[in-house]
Parts: C-alpha cells; sequence; structure tokens
C-alpha cells in the first residue's frame, strides 16, 4: 500500500510546468489551439510542497524532485526516513493532460495541469488528489547524494 501511495505521489510530480503554447519537446504532445486553451509545459526540475488528498494517507513525511524533458521523466522520492528512490520513464502531455509511463512498463496518469511558470499543480481524475509543486533550478546534491 504504501509502495503504491509513493508510485502514485511520483506520477504526480511529472505534471509540473508553466505555461507554453507550444507542444512539449519529444513529449508526442500538440499546442494549445482551439478554444482558447493554452497548453502548459512541465519542461524543469520542480520539488513537491503540498499533497492534498480526499482520503486519508497519515501523517508520513514525503519529499519529492522530478525532472522533465524531451518526453522522459527523472523522479526521485523519499517516503519517510532513509534515502530517495530514484525512477525513470517517459511522458505524454497533451494540452493539460499529462501521463506516461516509468521504465518498468507501469503505466501513471492521466493527470490534469494547471499552474504557473513557478509553480504547478496536478489533480488526478474526479479531483481526489491535487499536489502541487514549484520550479526548482535543478535537484539539489543532497538529494542526488543520498540514493539507494
Amino acid at each position: 500500500m504504501m509502495k503504491q501511495l509513493v508510485l502514485f505521489l511520483a506520477a504526480g510530480l511529472l505534471l509540473l510546468g508553466g505555461c507554453n503554447k507550444q507542444p512539449e519537446p519529444g513529449g508526442g504532445g500538440e499546442s494549445g489551439g482551439g478554444g482558447g486553451e493554452v497548453a502548459v509545459s512541465v519542461e524543469g526540475s520542480w520539488e513537491l510542497t503540498s499533497v492534498a488528498t480526499k482520503a486519508s494517507v497519515g501523517s508520513v513525511n514525503v519529499s519529492v524532485y522530478i525532472t522533465f524533458g524531451s518526453g522522459q521523466f527523472t523522479l526521485y522520492q523519499k517516503i519517510g526516513e532513509g534515502r530517495y528512490t530514484q525512477f525513470t520513464g517517459t511522458y505524454t502531455l497533451v494540452k493539460n493532460t499529462l501521463s506516461g509511463k516509468y521504465s518498468t512498463d507501469k503505466a501513471w496518469g492521466p493527470y490534469t495541469v494547471s499552474g504557473s511558470g513557478t509553480s504547478l499543480t496536478l489533480t488526478t481524475a474526479g479531483g481526489k488528489e491535487a499536489d502541487t509543486y514549484k520550479k526548482i533550478g535543478s535537484i539539489p546534491s543532497s538529494v542526488l547524494e543520498n540514493l539507494y
């Protein structure tokens, strides 16, 4: 159960980004044409700052960082105490819908992406969870030096 929660939170991180009218490079997305919608970009590195769920997940400390680029992501996740676990895979962003697949072939998403150039909110179908991220320059060395 805890491992599934971690994977779910990790997938949520993939939705980080800012506004951009261009397709996500390598993401297989399309531009935000029609209906006045603007495509949201997830390109760059992000840090999870808030998890809001409509289901109880307890008081477990979760730390998540993710980098998106060229249709690929790298996620760093730590649940509770210990070291970070690294996950990689691919993602697709079409307008404001993000989905992907871990390198293990496990699919995640779709998430609805909203936000600005410095913050991002990923919302699950039905609005059961909304995760908020802030844009950072790069993944901190303290994370990269603390991997399993």
